[in-house]
C-alpha cells in the first residue's frame, strides 16, 4: 500500500472494484448507510461508536459555516457532517498518526479530499500554532469534539494504547479542550460535545466559565430504566442563559438492539 503522501490520482481508488487499494492489513470498510459512504476501521484501533454518529446529527450546520473536528479519529464525524450539510471547508484535528492517516483515506475514497483535511496536531498546540501562523486556521464557525470521556486514573487503562488515548484523559482533558475552543471559535459560533453524563456538572461549568453557554442539552440512555449515559450540549460562544432542554433519546429497542432510525434522526 502506498504512503498518503505517495497518492497522486485519487480516481482510482474511488470505485468498488479498487477499494481495496486503500486498506491496509487489519482494515477493512464500514458503510455508513448513507448514499454509499464508506469508512475504514483497524480492529487494532479506536474504533468509532453511536456516540459519533448522534453528535454528527445534532450539529447544525450551513454550507458557507468552516467547521473543526477535535479529536477526529476515524473521521467519522468530520465525513458526515461535511456529506449531510454541503460543507466546502472542515478541519479534522487528530494526535495519533496511524488514526490521522486511515481517517484521510476514507476522506479520499467519499470523494470529500477537497472538503475535508486531517492533519496530524495536538490539540493543545492549535492556538500557539494558530497565533505563530504556522497553521492557517480562521476563526471556526463550529466546532465538535467527542473527547475522551473517562477521567485519568479512574478507570482501567486499555492495553492498546492506541485506544487508551481515546477513552481516556491521557494527553488531554475538557478543560484543556474548551480553553482551545474559546480561542478557535468565532464569537456566536457553536461548539458541539458529547460527554460522560456523570460529569454533566463539571462540563457546563467549565463551559460557562470560558464564555461558551450551554442552548441546547439531551441525554443517552439506553432504555426507559436505565440511567443516562452520555450528555450531548451545544455551547454558543456569547451566548444569552437560555437553555433548552431535549428529550432524552432512548438508543435501544426492548431487546437490546441499537435503533438503526437514530443514525439518520434530526434534532431542532
Amino acid at each position: 500500500m502506498n504512503k498518503e503522501s505517495d497518492i497522486k490520482n485519487n480516481d482510482e481508488f474511488l470505485n468498488d472494484s479498487n477499494k481495496n487499494n486503500l486498506l491496509k492489513e487489519n482494515e477493512k470498510f464500514e458503510d455508513l448507510q448513507l448514499d454509499g459512504l464508506k469508512i475504514i476501521q483497524n480492529k487494532n484501533l479506536y474504533r468509532f461508536t453511536s456516540d459519533a454518529v448522534i453528535l454528527s446529527n445534532f450539529v447544525n450546520a450551513k454550507p458557507k459555516d468552516f467547521l473543526i473536528d477535535l479529536g477526529t479519529g476515524s473521521g467519522i464525524i468530520a465525513i458526515l457532517v461535511a456529506y449531510k450539510n454541503k460543507l466546502r471547508k472542515v478541519l479534522g484535528v487528530e494526535i495519533q498518526a496511524e488514526l490521522v492517516d486511515m481517517a484521510n483515506r476514507s476522506v479520499i475514497f467519499n470523494k470529500l479530499d477537497e472538503v475535508i483535511k486531517i492533519i496530524n496536531c495536538d490539540i493543545k498546540q492549535l492556538n500557539l500554532l494558530s497565533k505563530k501562523r504556522e497553521l492557517n486556521i480562521s476563526q471556526a464557525d463550529i466546532i465538535v469534539c467527542n473527547p475522551p470521556y473517562k477521567k485519568f486514573g479512574s478507570a482501567i487503562l486499555n492495553q492498546n494504547r492506541n485506544k487508551s488515548i481515546a477513552r481516556h484523559e491521557l494527553t488531554i482533558n475538557m478543560d484543556e479542550i474548551i480553553k482551545v475552543v474559546k480561542n478557535l471559535l468565532k464569537f456566536g459560533g457553536s461548539f458541539y460535545v458529547v460527554y460522560d453524563s456523570n460529569r454533566t456538572a463539571e462540563l457546563i461549568f467549565n463551559l460557562k466559565l470560558n464564555g461558551l453557554e450551554p442552548k441546547k442539552l439531551f441525554f443517552t440512555q439506553p432504555d426507559l430504566n436505565s440511567p443516562a449515559t452520555l450528555v450531548f450540549i451545544e455551547a454558543v460562544k456569547g451566548g444569552n442563559e437560555t437553555l433548552k432542554i431535549l428529550p432524552v433519546l432512548i438508543t435501544n429497542d426492548k431487546d437490546g438492539k441499537y435503533l438503526d432510525e437514530i443514525k439518520k434522526m434530526k434534532f431542532e
